[in-house]
């Protein structure tokens, strides 16, 4: 046996080689660049063009709170002499909460009557005017044996000086009055509105500050005792909240969430959306935006739930009111919230992964009812959450194929592509490349983001 030259030898092996990649590479391009006429590929996932609502959504993430949370105080402070409610009380509007020694404020209240009244008699006084007689002519009994004497009636003198002082001197004691009877109601606390009690922060006994507002203000010098020791397994927004008692009240209940600066910009007033609890995944409940902040609230903060592009992390807040019934709920909770900003109804959609091109240059690949495909030129209204609104190039029913993207893609080749190519696709964005180029990511049906 001639056995070859080893050079010869390697020379043939190479050669070999080179033909069997030749033979490799073009099947991998002619299989990357077909798809305009022809027959479908072999295992290409085909979908019927639908009726239906097509819907554009945003994320973003928050917690609950509830604008009749309350924070409230004595407005007289003193001394504990009763405490009639602890957390978790359930109380109405109006209901009795506690009370403080009212003795110093009542006596104030007795003094301040009693320098009333005698301010009221003061201005009558004033008001009656001094009374003087006109000097007497002579005596009436040594003329002409007259037995009386015509004597000039009396005339009152207003001192408008001494009025005007009067006058001030009641309004003072009147001023007096109301204040002392404001002290003495302030030594009794009620509800300003239902709620549940999340914490006490005094026991009878203690002392307690007294305050003009709610809110604020808090306990006095007092020892917390065994109420305000409950007051730490109060949940929510409560922990932002001072006062000698915290009430929650579900009515009303809020969601402000924080959104995105690309997500942000697709929001309005009074679009629909749904709120997640975080802690119920179950749990879906109706929102409506109420009002969306023109300012950043962080930055460099990755708690938004908006996919924004380019990296960056500014967010902005919007506050959304819950139409749900939130009897059952707590300030704090931590959710997930999704905000429908666009919705067409009644409308031709494919999912997003069968259009592709940009802009006005979208195409969809039509797979006939003998197996042949043809590109097919389409109008793209709303892009929404995996699905695209076809305006017009379909007919309902119609099967269109879906973009496929193989782990090891066409023909070997990673992706798809032909080595040292642009790749067969993929993720895309709209409007341009990039991650963020076109705003947000679209999620669901299989397109993932598209350019």
């Amino acid at each position: 046996m001639k056995v070859l030259p080893r050079r010869r030898r390697a020379v043939l092996i190479n050669s070999v080689l080179g033909v069997a990649v030749l033979a490799g590479a073009g099947g991998a391009y002619a299989a990357v660049t077909s798809g305009s006429d022809g027959p479908a590929r072999s295992g290409a996932r085909t979908v019927a063009v639908t009726k239906g609502t097509v819907l554009a959504t945003v994320s973003g993430s928050g917690s609950l709170s509830s604008p009749s949370d309350a924070g409230v105080n004595f407005t007289t402070g003193g001394r504990l002499t009763e405490v009639n409610v602890k957390p978790g009380d359930k109380v109405a509007k109006g209901q009795l909460l506690g009370k403080v020694d009212a003795t110093a404020a009542t006596e104030t209240l007795t003094q301040a009557r009693a320098a009333l009244t005698a301010a009221q008699a003061n201005v009558a006084k004033a008001e009656a005017g001094q009374v003087s007689s006109a000097p007497s002519s002579g005596s009436s009994s040594s003329r002409s044996g007259s037995t009386a004497a015509s004597v000039p009636a009396a005339t009152p003198t207003v001192d408008p000086a001494q009025l005007a002082q009067a006058r001030a001197q009641l309004t003072q004691a009147q001023n007096a009055v109301d204040a002392a009877q404001r002290a003495v109601d302030g030594t009794v606390l009620k509800a300003p509105a239902a709620g549940t009690v999340a914490s006490v922060s005094a026991k009878a006994g203690d002392t307690v500050s007294g305050t003009s507002g709610n809110g604020s203000g808090g306990s006095g010098g007092g020892n917390s005792g065994s109420s305000g020791n409950s007051a730490s397994s109060s949940a929510g927004s409560s922990s932002s909240l001072s006062g000698f008692v915290v009430l929650t009240n579900p009515s009303g209940m809020q969601v402000t969430a924080n959104f995105s600066e690309a997500d942000v910009l697709k929001l309005k007033p009074g679009q629909a959306a749904t709120v997640t609890l975080n802690a119920k995944s179950g749990t879906v409940l109706n929102a409506q935006v109420l009002s969306v902040s023109s300012l950043p609230v962080s930055s460099g903060s990755s708690s938004g739930g908006g996919n924004a592009g380019g990296g960056s992390a500014v967010q902005y807040a919007a506050t959304l009111t819950l139409t749900s019934p939130t009897d059952d709920l707590r300030s704090g909770l931590s959710a997930t919230i999704q905000v429908v900003v666009g919705e067409a109804s009644g409308a031709l959609s494919v999912p997003a992964a069968a259009v592709s091109g940009t802009g006005a240059n979208r195409t969809v690949t039509v797979v006939k009812a003998d197996g042949t495909t043809v590109r097919t030129p389409v109008t793209v209204g709303l892009e929404g959450d995996g699905t695209d609104q076809i305006v017009s190039g379909l007919t309902e029913g119609e099967q269109v194929q879906l973009a496929t993207v193989s782990s090891t893609g066409n023909g070997g080749f990673p992706g798809g592509a032909f080595p040292g190519g642009t790749g067969a696709g993929g993720a895309r964005n709209r409007g341009g490349t990039g991650a963020g180029a076109g705003g947000s990511f679209r999620t669901g049906g299989g397109g993932g983001g598209r350019g």
